[in-house]
């Protein structure tokens, strides 16, 4: 207000506009007539009032580019924050999945193992069948009546061998499965 006051003073001291009459009939002019005085004031009155509202709006606008500039620094740190929990996350789902690369290597391992014990089994069981097969005939064929009834009463003891030689082999099959299951699961 007081600067629009001092614009008005130096306005009207480049214009040489006298505001007193005093003055005027020192210097010898013609007083300026009330008209001309409420002109003068009804002036000054509209600048102060633009110089005012342009103030206001200016006040406005600088509390909405600071309200923007809140706003924009509220978002940053969110976004800050969001980008430290996206990079949080993305370091525990490596983690998890180095461990399931682990389990998986593991699990390859262990079904190597098994496949070899199955061939393992499998060849035992085929060299017992024969095996028995040969000890059958040769019992037919060779010995006395008495070793016959002795050895024929040990056949039913290899035969529960070679069932639970092929029970054995069901079991590793089913665990090879169970671990391909899980490696499939583990892929997805």
């Amino acid at each position: 207000m007081q600067a629009a006051l001092c614009v008005l003073f130096l306005t009207l001291c480049v214009n040489r506009v006298s505001s007193s009459p005093l003055r005027s009939f020192q210097t010898g002019g013609n007083p300026a007539s009330m008209d001309e005085v409420n002109i003068l004031m009804y002036g000054v009155v509209q600048f102060s009032e633009s110089l005012h509202h342009i103030y206001q709006s200016t006040e406005a606008r600088m509390a909405r580019v600071m309200k923007a500039i809140s706003r924009t620094e509220s978002e940053v740190k969110r976004l800050g924050h969001d980008t430290e929990e996206a990079a949080q996350t993305e370091r525990q789902i490596k983690e998890k999945l180095q461990l399931i690369q682990a389990q998986m290597k593991a699990l390859q391992i262990q079904v190597q193992e098994n496949r070899g014990t199955v061939t393992r089994v499998e060849l035992e069981e085929g060299e017992l069948k024969k095996k028995l097969t040969s000890l059958e005939e040769n019992l037919n064929n060779s010995i006395p009546d008495k070793i016959k009834g002795t050895t024929l009463k040990n056949i039913p003891i290899l035969k529960d061998l070679m069932k639970w030689t092929q029970e054995q082999k069901l079991k590793l099959e089913n665990q090879n499965q169970q671990l391909a299951d899980l490696q499939k699961q583990n892929m997805v």
